[in-house]
């Protein structure tokens, strides 16, 4: 299993180099492959060719530029993929006004903050479940406090004492 682990990710780097070396251009000439892998159940119409661009650009750029987010989302290369966030590791918080599954009405939410271009205009995720979604960070987001503490989440807190996937979760 650990291989097809690695090789969808690899797969997603592999789209994400070919989008950066291109200029963006590969998302256009290669869109079947890029849809398929982000944003499988949208139609075309639904798509913002530029916000999708630009948003690439600014990922990129925080990527390279922050330390604290670096450190709060290291790699993952080997792990299985998540659709949903694992409540071992955390829990809502009592305070919680939401819905418990999602962050709809949240103006600190993660996909608010960075603008993703992939929430449509009732405010869902059309890259939900997609390779993307389960490989990268939006099905696992959180599982750590310096991810939570990355975008000011008022939603989440650890489970327990656990602070890091890989350790064993406190009870």
């Amino acid at each position: 299993m650990t291989a097809r682990y690695v090789l969808a990710r690899l797969y997603l780097y592999f789209l994400f180099v070919l989008f950066f070396i291109t200029g963006g251009l590969a998302m256009f000439v290669l869109a079947p492959l890029y849809k398929s892998a982000f944003v499988p159940r949208a139609s075309y119409g639904d798509l913002r060719p530029f916000s999708l661009w630009k948003n690439a650009y600014r990922v990129a750029w925080r990527t390279l530029t922050s330390k604290k987010y670096r450190d709060a989302f290291p790699g993952m290369l080997a792990t299985p993929p998540m659709a949903h966030t694992d409540l071992s590791w955390v829990r809502v918080r009592d305070d919680w006004p939401g819905e418990e599954k999602n962050c709809d009405a949240c103006k600190a939410a993660c996909c608010a903050q960075v603008q993703c271009p992939l929430v449509d205009a009732a405010n869902r995720c059309m890259s939900y479940n997609s390779l993307f979604f389960n490989y990268l960070y939006c099905g696992r987001y959180p599982q750590t406090q310096p991810q939570i503490d990355y975008y000011s989440c008022p939603k989440w807190e650890l489970a327990g004492k656990a602070s890091a996937p890989g350790d064993t979760p406190a009870p």
